[in-house]
């Protein structure tokens, strides 16, 4: 069985990857599939999970996805619930999942073409702020999603690791960014489910409907929270030799028109998003995260 290098490479998953066969083996019986090699789609991303098309008996394509352990509380918890409660209105529709194989079963979306690939930068933003509108409902009484602050409250673990300070990131940056969190959480007058990494990737052209989400992290709180993920994307189909500066200008006034929010909520949602992907990257080389501070530093400027 084929097991891409993504994963095979990653130690971590030494003991989960010789289970794999397994799994598959316990897939295809449970459900009477015949699993194909897995996905090799830009959006098929397997650093975290293998993601396999098949066929059921019946002739119809579907997709597992088998998530790795450490994604499996993010697959259940959040993932999994978010997609119940889509139920398929403007996401991938969740067929089936098996907990205990820590398994999701799902349409396959034909003819599945990333958003990323579109080459019209001003419609594609469009696009995705009305998939977010679509996507945001009110949080359920009883739910696991997670709150927004469970990113913001990372800055906190960062301190702990680095005794104090923040590590390699600037400290004006960290204070900015848990500044800004605290003055759009006291400012905001709702609060709903969020995909929570809405980017060009995770949207797929469909058959059923123009558009369909895929990959949702199934977070809560303010709306304005989601756009952080798009506006980080500068896809080479619509953005290269492009002024950057120019394109979140005109993304911003796409999505407060949209979106109805305020242009200022959402450049300070983008910034605040830019420094928590920074944060993530603080333990890699800095190009990787200067490159997040130095958004946060462009979207700044817009203020």
């Amino acid at each position: 069985m084929y097991i891409p290098e993504t994963l095979s490479s990653n130690p971590k998953w030494a003991e989960w990857i010789e289970q794999l066969p397994d799994i598959v083996a316990a897939c295809a019986k449970r459900w009477d599939l015949c699993i194909e090699d897995p996905m090799t789609e830009d959006y098929a991303e397997m650093s975290y999970s293998y993601i396999a098309p098949a066929t059921d008996a019946k002739g119809t394509e579907v997709v597992l996805k088998i998530g790795s352990p450490v994604q499996l509380a993010e697959i259940w918890q959040q993932e999994c619930h978010a997609l119940q409660l889509c139920n398929g209105n403007g996401t991938v529709k969740l067929l089936d999942f098996d907990e205990a194989l820590g398994v999701l079963m799902l349409e396959r979306i034909r003819p599945g073409v990333p958003l990323g690939v579109c080459p019209d930068d001003e419609e594609n933003t469009r696009i995705v702020a009305r998939l977010m509108k679509k996507f945001w409902r009110p949080v359920p009484k009883i739910h696991s999603f997670w709150p927004t602050a469970y990113e913001i409250d990372g800055f906190d673990k960062l301190r702990k690791k680095y005794n104090g300070s923040t590590g390699p990131l600037p400290e004006k940056w960290v204070v900015r960014a848990e500044t800004l969190y605290d003055e759009l959480i006291s400012t905001s007058t709702e609060t709903v489910v969020l995909h929570g990494d809405l980017h060009h990737w995770n949207i797929l052209s469909s058959e059923r409907e123009p558009y369909l989400v895929i990959d949702p992290k199934g977070y809560f709180g303010d709306p304005g929270y989601e756009v952080g993920a798009f506006l980080a994307n500068y896809p080479d189909a619509s953005c290269e030799g492009c002024d950057r500066g120019e394109i979140d200008v005109r993304r911003v006034e796409i999505m407060a028109e949209e979106l109805d929010i305020p242009r200022e909520r959402i450049i300070k949602w983008g910034l605040v998003l830019a420094l928590i992907w920074a944060r993530w990257s603080a333990d890699t080389p800095e190009e990787f995260w200067r490159t997040d501070i130095n958004r946060a530093q462009a979207l700044d400027q817009l203020l």
